[in-house]
């Protein structure tokens, strides 16, 4: 369902916007989902589950030595995962929107288009 791979996206702050997440890994296999990458509040890992029929995901992002994000999304239809995290931090329960893209790789300017055919 999900390409597994380079993937990019944001989350939604309130009081500090959108932050982005640089390129980062996800990998999908049978439900599985795992991966890596990095954004503004440091270097974190996903751990998680998809149904490989309606594509929700359910995963949890782990920023290393520091607080864990619950990450609860459905496809938006063009290939993206959209949905809602959520933090439970010292008694506060933080939440806002997200979504990720898989990256897509584009020819260079000096790159030949390939017809499909």
């Amino acid at each position: 369902m999900y390409p597994s791979g380079r993937w990019e996206g944001f989350w939604v702050q309130e009081g500090y916007g959108r932050q982005l997440m640089q390129e980062f890994e996800l990998r999908f296999t049978q439900g599985d989902v795992r991966g890596s990458g990095t954004d503004i509040v440091g270097p974190f890992t996903f751990t998680g589950a998809y149904d490989v029929q309606t594509g929700r995901v359910l995963m949890v992002k782990q920023y290393l030595g520091k607080h864990a994000v619950q990450y609860a999304g459905e496809p938006d239809g063009e290939g993206c995962i959209q949905g809602t995290w959520q933090i439970e931090l010292r008694g506060y329960r933080l939440t806002g929107s997200f979504l990720l893209r898989p990256v897509i790789r584009r020819p260079s300017q000096d790159e030949p288009i390939q017809e499909i055919g």
